[in-house]
């Protein structure tokens, strides 16, 4: 009896665990899709809002929809690009981003700002592209991946419940 309940357990905690990762790459494609959609409304700001860049971020990435940023920190006594740099290392793992996507960001936010608006335009035309790759590359991983990992999470709990018993 023991065995058997250990074996559920087993089966129970492994599935779980292939789920967990299959909702961090959901979670990933959700926050990369968000993302772009942000750079697209920092592009939009820049052309018509007329405002310094550390309130363009506050509006597009430190929303109460979108929350990937602390703007307390973005608005500190730092300079601009490190502020922005400690921000991105502090995004919650919530987002589920890589160290890649962060450093990517880094590159993106950091050096928003210093040219013209036109130059500022093409910035964020070029860093919209690169996320749009990386969320592309994503949603294929997204549609193979995540069913496997469930799979072999159940697999993988099943295989050690077997040996047990």
């Amino acid at each position: 009896m023991l065995k058997l309940v250990l074996s559920l357990l087993l089966i129970v905690s492994a599935s779980l665990i292939g789920n967990s990762f299959s909702q961090r790459l959901v979670i990933r494609c959700r926050t990369l899709s968000a993302l772009v959609g942000a750079i697209n409304r920092i592009k939009t700001l820049i052309c018509f809002g007329g405002m310094d860049i550390a309130k363009v971020m506050e509006m597009s990435l430190c929303t109460p929809e979108f929350p990937l940023i602390d703007y307390e920190s973005l608005d500190s006594e730092l300079p601009y690009d490190k502020a922005f740099e400690y921000c991105v290392k502090n995004i919650s793992k919530e987002f589920a981003l890589t160290e890649a996507d962060k450093k990517l960001l880094t590159e993106f936010g950091s050096k928003l700002g210093d040219t013209d608006v036109s130059g500022q335009i093409a910035h964020t035309e070029l860093y919209a592209q690169l996320f749009r790759e990386r969320l592309t590359e994503l949603k294929e991983q997204e549609i193979s991946k995540t069913k496997l990992y469930r799979v072999l999470g159940f697999s993988f709990g099943c295989a050690i419940s077997l040996l047990i018993v």
